[in-house]
C-alpha cells in the first residue's frame, strides 16, 4: 500500500521508548502492554491506525523537570497488524511512514500526545552516487565477517528507492541509539547516507587490521615442541 495515502495528523499520540529508534518504511514489532499504551491501541485502531514512535533522552537539559524527554524528531507509523491476546496484551506490527519534528507534548493522560510537523528527507545531487558507495562499504564489511549478512544485501540491494535504501540500511545495521537518532534527525539524504559510510569504513578498517593480524599469527599446530 502506498504510504502516500496516509496523511499524518498535525497532533499524534505516541510511545516515548528508550533505546529504540525507528525509522520511515521500517517494520517494528511491538509488545503492547501498559495500561496507558492499550487506551492508546484503542483508540488509534478505531481511528487512522496511525501512531508515532520517538526515542526518550537520558540527559535532561539544565531546568528541565520531564519524565520520558523525547527527542526532537520522530516516526510516525501505521499499523500493519493488531492481535489482542487473551492476557489484554496485544502484538502490534508498525509501519514507518514519515519523519515528524516534535514542536511540544500537547497532554500526557491518558496517554502522549504530540503536536508535529513533517520533517522531510532532501534528496540532493550525490543521492544516487553515494547510494553505490554506501553498497560498496556494506558489501565490504559483509566479506570481512562485520554486521552486514548476506540476507541483509539481499533485502537492500533491490530497493530502487534511495531514501527507503539508506534508512533501512541504517535502521538495520547502526547500534548505537544516539548515533541512530542523529542520523534520523538529518534531513539531508548525502549526509545520513554519509554518516554510515563513515561508521561502516570504521567498522571494516577494524575487521580487515584484525584480520590482518591473525593472518600473522604463527601456524598453532602439532609440530610445536
Amino acid at each position: 500500500m502506498d504510504n502516500n495515502l496516509y496523511q499524518t495528523p498535525s497532533e499524534i499520540p505516541a510511545m516515548t521508548l528508550r533505546d529504540v529508534v525507528f525509522f520511515p518504511k521500517a517494520m517494528m514489532p511491538l509488545r503492547i502492554f501498559e495500561d496507558r499504551y492499550r487506551q492508546m491501541l484503542k483508540d488509534v485502531v478505531a481511528g487512522d491506525r496511525i501512531f508515532a514512535i520517538v526515542a526518550e533522552r537520558e540527559n535532561l537539559a539544565p531546568g528541565e523537570d520531564m519524565d520520558e524527554p523525547p527527542f526532537e524528531v520522530a516516526t510516525a507509523g501505521v499499523i500493519r497488524v493488531s492481535k489482542k491476546n487473551e492476557d489484554g496484551t496485544s502484538f502490534v506490527l508498525l509501519q514507518g511512514i514519515e519523519r515528524l519534528r516534535v514542536r511540544h507534548i500537547v497532554q500526557e493522560e491518558p496517554y502522549r500526545v504530540l503536536k508535529v510537523e513533517p520533517w522531510e528527507t532532501v534528496v540532493d545531487e550525490e543521492a544516487d552516487s553515494i547510494r553505490e558507495e554506501l553498497l560498496t562499504e556494506m558489501k565490504t564489511n559483509k566479506e570481512l565477517g562485520g554486521d552486514v549478512t548476506e540476507d541483509v544485501l539481499e533485502y537492500l540491494s533491490p530497493l530502487d528507492d534511495v531514501v527507503a535504501f539508506v534508512d533501512l540500511a541504517a535502521f538495520t545495521l547502526c547500534k548505537h541509539v544516539v548515533r541512530k537518532q542523529a542520523m534520523l534527525e538529518v534531513q539531508k539524504l548525502s549526509r545520513r547516507a554519509k554518516m554510515l559510510i563513515d561508521d561502516l569504513r570504521s567498522a571494516n578498517m577494524e575487521l580487515k587490521l584484525f584480520k590482518d593480524l591473525l593472518g600473522d599469527q604463527p601456524d598453532s599446530g602439532s609440530n610445536r615442541n
